[in-house]
């Protein structure tokens, strides 16, 4: 039986973008990741390394426009891995930012069951966050 001999405590996630600039703003202003590295794939575009916790969200900036576009929308557009959960402490002040900078929030924050409480806010390439606080 096969088995994953894990190497890291993390799974990276990897964003594919021609929006590098926006993106970068949201990702590093908004959120608050600090950027560890640019590393160039010639002829593809370019990965911008962003810190979250023990792994990477990774935004490929791409060269060339891609040949198709993803669903854009809710849980319920399309099947395949549709958001991205961030676990945080201070799940109203960020929300709060988001406001402020007119990014969409697609769900207030709500408690989910005792002591959880989840907001779902969009990217600037409408990819969906769920930020998720635990008392």
């Amino acid at each position: 039986m096969g088995k994953i001999n894990l190497t890291s405590n993390s799974i990276d996630v990897g964003i594919v973008t021609q929006n590098a600039p926006t993106m970068l703003d949201f990702y590093i202003n908004t959120l608050g990741l600090t950027k560890e590295i640019e590393i160039p794939f010639p002829g593809l575009g370019t990965v911008n390394k962003l810190n979250y916790a023990d792994g990477y969200i990774k935004i490929l900036v791409l060269n060339e426009e891609p040949k198709h576009k993803n669903h854009i929308g809710d849980f319920t557009t399309a099947p395949g891995i549709r958001y991205i959960t961030i676990n945080l402490s201070n799940l109203s002040d960020l929300v709060d930012e988001c406001k402020s900078k007119n990014i969409k929030i697609i769900n207030e924050p709500i408690e989910i069951r005792p002591g959880v409480k989840v907001a779902v806010i969009q990217d600037p390439d409408g990819n969906l966050i769920e930020l998720m606080q635990a008392s």
